[in-house]
């Protein structure tokens, strides 16, 4: 796999829209980081999920404010530099969301992070309220149902049964930004670490914005990859971030010779499309990313609208939204379903939502305005959809006081590196910059044509040089940042790849299954024949499914444009290589038995 499209997939994570169909395992050292305190907490191997990875839980006090009551124990990883040259800053993960696990990034990590893992030990916790962190999850959608995955975003009996269920051991006030940052400053004294480097992704950046600014005493540099500061109250401006996002894709295919000549009148296939929902929601057929039966639901404009916000923010998703508008204003609005579908099922029910709505009940909407959302939502593709049903759910959900201070720019002299994607639909641009406002010694860079995160472009290899060289000199100034100017996206497809699935013997689709490994590096899936369709479960628990479009061709349910392919001889698969958006990114050989 490519590292500078890997390190995107781990940005992404969390707020992850798309998928990778893998999940990377981790090989690392053992040794102490050269000059590091002793340290209080102890790590015992993570066991084959993670090979050399340590691992360990950290108590603290559910009331931080008592210092009483309840504890949490919160799951600590930590991957051992693995050259000689250790130096005692450790880089620290904070995941996005809010909600996700940084520990379920961990494995991916060592492959993306590998010249950085070299001198440096790389630290992730899980957030409190994620992962093994007393994770808050919810279940918003019955299961066996997507017709209920395609409603509300987050439906209220639903909400209240959640709430009622975490109650019983959980004081969901206690969930918030700040309380999480002061656990991971325990954990980084537990460890023996003076200071730190910080990472973070989406949601993650606030997080380390919010250390920066509360324990910043202790922190060498920051890198921060789609920049969401604290005076930024979500979802208040989404409606209006996605719709400059989707003009400026619209008029990246307008730039496009080959683009425009297909789709000449983009603009108003999509107001057709959205015209036509705005009477009703519409009949689509999919395929359910459980059961991989085709299912007829009904689309929504709302939905509609959310699905081609999540296709925006991978840059190679985007690129295939001229296609897809075009075949909907045909009447084909299938893929837009089963995308939508597959992300509900992925992405909100993936994450812990409860944790999500401890954050941002908390932290975001108090601040927001009815007739703000409004004014903002007026005239885009979005509407008020999301901030109508987020706010519905915080008056549902208990929450904490949160200081009007905390909207105030973090202010801090270290060295900070911001990224933001040109097109990013949720954390634009101007997100960056007003965080930058406040950091003297910061960068930020703009990646041309990028979404949140930045999967199919050309020249990514500079973002990770841009990264690895900033981490490693622990400044920004005289940071050489020229070579983004070469970053550039790929050719529009003018047609989508198939995806009407066919019918193939139980046996030959048996003959597929098995455990797959790469070649030099440690990335494993194991296939399970389910008669025609193939389960894929990943390290972490993350399970896909995929249907045959042809007897060697198979396609991810729900994922738009990622396909596994399985190259054949002797009626043995010799190899197996997973394309995104028309190009291969992994390949994966049968591993050998036991």
């Amino acid at each position: 796999m490519q590292r500078a499209q890997s390190t995107q997939r781990l940005q992404r994570s969390g707020m992850a829209v798309g998928g990778a169909l893998l999940l990377l395992s981790a090989a690392a050292g053992a040794e102490e980081a050269k000059g590091a305190a002793a340290p209080r907490l102890a790590l015992s191997d993570c066991g084959p999920a993670l090979p050399g990875g340590r691992c360990g839980t950290y108590e603290v006090f559910e009331n931080r404010g008592t210092k009483s009551g309840r504890k949490i124990g919160l799951r600590v990883v930590v991957l051992p530099a693995t050259g000689t040259d250790r130096q005692p800053d450790p880089l620290f993960f904070f995941a996005g969301g809010p909600g996700d696990a940084a520990s379920r990034i961990a494995g991916g990590a060592a492959q993306m992070f590998a010249e950085i893992l070299k001198h440096r030990d790389m630290v992730f916790v899980d957030q409190r309220g994620t992962g093994a962190s007393h994770g808050l999850q919810c279940t918003f959608y019955d299961p066996a149902d997507p017709q209920s995955a395609l409603g509300d975003f987050f439906p209220p009996g639903a909400v209240k049964r959640c709430r009622a269920e975490l109650e019983k051991d959980t004081d969901l006030t206690q969930y918030t930004t700040s309380l999480a940052m002061a656990d991971i400053d325990d954990v980084r004294e537990a460890l023996g670490y003076e200071r730190i480097n910080l990472w973070g992704g989406s949601y993650g950046t606030r997080a380390a914005l919010v250390y920066l600014r509360e324990h910043g005493a202790h922190v060498r540099s920051a890198t921060l990859m789609g920049v969401l500061p604290t005076s930024e109250s979500v979802p208040s401006h989404f409606a209006r971030s996605a719709q400059r996002a989707l003009d400026g894709v619209v008029a990246d295919c307008a730039a496009e010779p080959g683009c425009h000549a297909a789709f000449p009148a983009l603009g108003s296939e999509i107001a057709t499309v959205f015209e036509r929902l705005a009477k009703g929601p519409a009949p689509a057929q999919v395929l359910d990313p459980e059961s991989g039966e085709a299912r007829a639901v009904q689309l929504s404009g709302d939905l509609l609208a959310e699905a081609l916000r999540y296709l925006m923010y991978e840059s190679g998703s985007a690129g295939l939204i001229p296609a897809l508008i075009h075949n909907a204003a045909q009447g084909e609005l299938g893929p837009f379903a089963e995308f939508a579908l597959f992300n509900r099922k992925q992405i909100v029910t993936g994450l812990g939502s409860g944790l999500y709505l401890s954050v941002t009940c908390a932290e975001d909407l108090p601040w927001i305005k009815a007739e703000q959302a409004e004014r903002e939502a007026k005239g885009t593709f979005l509407g008020d959809y999301r901030y109508a049903q987020q706010q519905r759910a915080c008056s549902l959900w208990p929450q904490a006081k949160v200081p009007a201070s905390f909207l105030a720019p973090v202010e801090s002299k270290v060295p900070v590196l911001l990224f933001s994607g040109q097109w990013d639909p949720t954390t634009p641009p101007a997100l960056g910059d007003e965080a930058a406002r406040s950091l003297p010694n910061s960068r930020h860079v703009v990646v041309p044509h990028g979404g949140h995160s930045y999967d199919g472009l050309e020249g990514l290899d500079c973002v990770d040089h841009l990264m690895t060289t900033f981490i490693e000199r622990g400044s920004s100034q005289g940071l050489d940042v020229t070579c983004v100017a070469a970053i550039k996206r790929r050719p529009f497809p003018t047609t989508l790849p198939s995806t009407r699935v066919v019918s193939l013997p139980d046996a030959d689709v048996a003959r597929l299954a098995g455990r797959y490994v790469a070649d030099g590096a440690p990335i494993e899936a194991t296939l399970t024949a389910q008669g025609s369709r193939i389960r894929v479960e990943m390290p972490g628990g993350q399970r896909l499914l995929l249907a045959p479009v042809s007897p060697t061709r198979f396609r991810v349910v729900g994922a738009l444009g990622l396909y596994a392919v399985f190259e054949m001889a002797d009626q043995k698969v010799t190899r197996l290589v997973v394309e995104e958006n028309g190009q291969p990114t992994l390949a994966l050989k049968p591993a050998p038995a036991p």
